[in-house]
């Protein structure tokens, strides 16, 4: 009797061992709903994501530049997306982090898993991506039904945008990143996917950089028809509208500016790779399709 007492009790503390094993040294497998009653998200894009999936209560911190949803500035803050504190992120208790795949946030990854804090990482660099990205969350969080809505409903509008400018000749667009010096999206960027989705086609050509600067005899020899703008300081686009307006002054000849076709949107639904996404990409169009879409 008593050797089957010490199997027993040798059984339940290997048991016990390999609890406190799994526990902090998470496997690579995604988290599941039952390990995400906490979640911080390292990016404003995946706080998007995850309001959008239903989980807001669930995140209990963000970063200083997670401003939508409105609710999202309830959250305790836990650093920038570039300077993540990672005594903020363990002071909140999280059972799940998300983050994005830039350097310094694989730095931090490598840290959280070490002490044994679950963490789930994505890479968003096109719309393929995102669906990719709300998948993975989707399962992570038990939303998966949630996810395939989200991304339904994001290629049903994209779909019907598409058969709307079927055979439309396409204008050609200067996307502009920041005035000075002047830089733009190339080809090569999410940004030109997003032209393209809308019905429009880079005006740059082939570039050795995904943004790269530009000078006066690029920007007149690549003849845009649209000049467009994302907002670079909230609250206040009149008056980056005014600023564009007498910068572009200088190309008069070009056919945006002869045209008046200068366009200042909002950045945040356009420069983040996020479930608003559709919508940037319905506000590009009707900036390129006013005559269809509405100006």
């Amino acid at each position: 009797m008593r050797k089957w007492w010490l199997l027993l009790t040798a059984l339940a503390l290997w048991n016990l061992l390999g609890y406190a094993l799994a526990v902090s040294h998470p496997t690579d497998a995604p988290p599941t709903a039952a390990s995400s009653a906490r979640i911080v998200s390292v990016a404003p894009n995946l706080t998007e994501i995850l309001y959008a999936l239903g989980r807001g209560e669930a995140v209990v911190g963000v970063t200083a530049d997670s401003d939508y949803p409105p609710q999202a500035l309830s959250k305790p803050r836990i650093g920038t997306f570039w300077q993540p504190n990672i005594e903020a992120i363990i002071a909140l208790k999280p059972t799940l982090v998300v983050t994005l795949g830039f350097a310094q946030q694989k730095s931090l990854v490598q840290r959280l898993e070490r002490m044994g804090y679950p963490c789930l990482t994505t890479d968003i660099w096109t719309v393929e991506d995102l669906f990719n990205a709300i998948h993975m969350l989707g399962q992570a969080t038990d939303s998966q039904d949630q996810a395939q809505e989200l991304i339904g409903d994001f290629r049903r509008r994209t779909r019907r945008l598409e058969e709307t400018l079927k055979n439309r000749q396409r204008p050609r667009v200067l996307w502009v990143v920041q005035r000075e010096p002047l830089r733009v999206a190339g080809r090569d960027t999410f940004i030109n996917e997003l032209i393209e989705r809308a019905g429009g086609e880079n005006a740059l050509g082939p570039t050795l950089h995904k943004y790269p600067p530009v000078g006066a005899e690029q920007v007149i020899a690549s003849r845009p028809d649209v000049i467009i703008e994302p907002t670079m300081v909230k609250g206040d686009p009149d008056r980056q509208r005014n600023q564009a307006l007498a910068y572009w002054e200088r190309y008069a000849n070009i056919p945006a500016v002869a045209n008046g076709r200068i366009h200042i949107i909002d950045g945040d639904i356009v420069s983040r790779l996020g479930p608003r996404l559709a919508e940037g990409i319905e506000t590009i169009a009707r900036c390129l399709h006013p005559q269809v879409l509405g100006d």
